[in-house]
């Protein structure tokens, strides 16, 4: 018998009005703590050592790119079977701890590396290389946060796990404001890395007592080895999708200083692609907090609920999508001098391309998630396929017809609306359709 529907009153009772306010604020407290982070190491290390703090950082944020959906994967596994009763003894658990052990253990492996090589490549103490460590260590282990994410989500522990989020967020912005002020920096890192360890305990303790985690670390690695060998389409599926994303997200980082220079061209751009994607962060935190609703009702195949919540997510996205459109024409000029201030001037032409990417990103933030967490990873890596080739083309364009900044922007401007467009296209056609379809691909583990 299916689940009775929700008044549309009460969509975002209980739970997950706490749920948004906790959200939007961790996702707020995200971009607060990048530009708190370069602001502080600026004032309190050397130019020379701040940017191979950048460089260690950067490295430590890449092993992401180890992930290629795996998380997304477990998520869509987990939550078939919560929703279904039958979590409690479900090999899904060690499978899941599987997952979270590989990527500490990739941490681990990168932090030690750091250890060894990095006062070797910069000349540095083996005090300086214990640094470097800390905060690779610091860096990484947003992987590790990002399963657990993602394993609290498939078990509607999202308001325990927001809380931690919050209180990591929040600890770590006390740590940097105190370093801005006196705290050596060794003492700095260390007490990060201390914040992660409680926090880390504390939500594996939590996923563990509640049958998401298996504690018994000796059945991790031949669960591990069944998830990737039962779930190797899906996994590829997944990855093509993920690796799609990485490279129509970050091409631009190379092509504009490649084809257009460093300096202004550089500039302008990674600046309007900072407030773009920044506001993806804004987007997916709405996103978040009608994932459980759009994945119950899915399940449950009550199409009507599931267009009721991703109605509402768009809709509460699209507040902030509307407050950035109206601010940038109206106050743009403003908001680049304080992001730049003499480095470079940003081009009147710039605001109205920035307006349409962030529409289009609202659209296609909101139609991913429902695909992702619907499970629908065979048809949205095919879609990325048609975009990445897409935007391919506008590579070529840039490099044989070299439109100028403006030029570029435009044509990722369009190649970018075309995409969101597939992918809305897509969750009218599935999801939002037709009755549940099975929730992941692949043999059960």
């Amino acid at each position: 018998m299916s689940a009775p529907q929700a008044r549309p009153g009460r969509i975002l009772a209980g739970p997950f009005s706490r749920y948004l306010l906790l959200r939007g604020g961790t996702a707020a407290a995200t971009l607060l703590a990048g530009v708190c982070q370069t602001y502080t190491f600026a004032r309190v290390l050397d130019p020379h050592l701040f940017s191979l703090f950048i460089v260690v950082g950067n490295l430590g944020l890449s092993l992401w790119l180890f992930d290629l959906g795996i998380a997304k994967v477990l998520y869509v596994s987990l939550r078939q079977r919560f929703l279904a009763g039958k979590l409690a003894g479900d090999p899904v658990a060690a499978q899941a701890t599987g997952v979270v052990a590989l990527y500490s253990g990739l941490v681990a492996t990168g932090s030690l590396a750091c250890l060894i090589l990095m006062p070797l490549a910069a000349s540095a103490t083996p005090r300086a290389g214990a640094e470097f460590a800390l905060f690779f260590c610091y860096s990484a282990l947003n992987l590790v946060w990002f399963t657990l994410r993602n394993v609290s989500s498939a078990i509607d522990q999202f308001l325990y796990f927001e809380t931690l989020e919050a209180a990591r967020r929040f600890g770590h912005l006390g740590l940097m404001f105190c370093l801005l002020v006196a705290m050596p920096f060794p003492v700095f890192l260390v007490l990060s890395n201390l914040v992660w360890a409680v926090l880390l305990v504390l939500a594996c303790h939590r996923l563990a007592r509640r049958g998401a985690l298996d504690a018994d670390l000796s059945r991790a690695p031949r669960a591990l080895t069944a998830f990737f060998r039962g779930h190797r389409r899906t996994l590829l599926a997944s990855g093509g999708y993920a690796a799609g994303e990485m490279y129509v997200y970050n091409f631009p980082s190379v092509l504009v200083p490649a084809v257009h220079g460093l300096g202004a061209p550089t500039i302008i751009f990674d600046t309007a692609f900072k407030i773009f994607r920044g506001a993806t962060v804004l987007f997916s935190a709405v996103c978040d907090v009608l994932v459980p609703r759009q994945t119950r009702a899915h399940a449950a195949g009550e199409v009507a609920a599931l267009r009721r919540a991703t109605g509402l997510a768009l809709a509460l996205a699209a507040v902030p999508a509307l407050g950035l459109c109206g601010l940038l024409p109206l106050a743009g000029d403003q908001v680049y001098r304080l992001l730049l201030g003499p480095a470079a001037t940003m081009p009147p032409a710039i605001t109205p391309i920035l307006v349409v990417l962030i529409l289009a990103n609202l659209v296609q933030t909101v139609s991913n998630f429902l695909l992702v967490h619907t499970g629908c990873f065979a048809l949205i890596a095919r879609a990325a396929g048609v975009v990445a080739a897409l935007m391919t083309v506008v590579v070529v364009a840039d490099a044989l017809l070299a439109p100028g900044i403006l030029g570029f922007a435009t044509l990722y401007m369009l190649a970018y609306g075309v995409s969101a467009l597939i992918y809305a296209g897509l969750a009218l056609a599935r999801p939002l359709r037709a009755m549940a379809p099975r929730v992941a691909e692949g043999p059960r583990p």
